[in-house]
């Protein structure tokens, strides 16, 4: 009877140890991909800001461009780096606003913006986001 308690002590000792490591296993799995999960979201972030600033950035140049030129058309790229670009679409007469689009993308992530000013005095009228053009 003794002989066999042991047998049974150590089986349940085992199943333990086996049943905890499967545990651990799965919090420390569960952890890691929330982690790595949200540092895919702090990069998407980071994306969209940047390419946010590029494109305003672009309409900044082509606001420069319309102060010397009232008939600047738009139609300009600009590539800053590999997968980092900014375009200037042609700009749009709208009564006596100018519309002027830009689009940036930097790694895949996209952003549209489009910028309504007054063409006499270039004082702006309306800034949004859209999502395409």
């Amino acid at each position: 009877m003794k002989n066999m308690q042991k047998k049974n002590r150590g089986f349940i000792a085992i199943t333990t140890a086996i049943i905890l490591s499967i545990l651990t296993l799965v919090i420390a799995l569960s952890l890691g991909q929330s982690l790595l999960i949200s540092r895919g979201n702090k990069l998407d972030y980071y994306l969209k800001r940047s390419t946010h600033f590029l494109a305003q950035t672009c309409l900044d140049t082509a606001l420069l461009e319309l102060s010397k030129n009232k008939s600047f058309e738009g139609n300009a790229t600009t590539t800053l780096d590999v997968g980092q670009e900014c375009g200037i679409l042609p700009v749009e007469t709208s009564g006596l606003n100018k519309i002027i689009k830009a689009r940036a993308e930097i790694n895949g992530i996209v952003t549209n913006l489009k910028l309504t000013v007054v063409t006499a005095t270039l004082s702006t009228v309306s800034l949004e986001e859209v999502s395409g053009f």
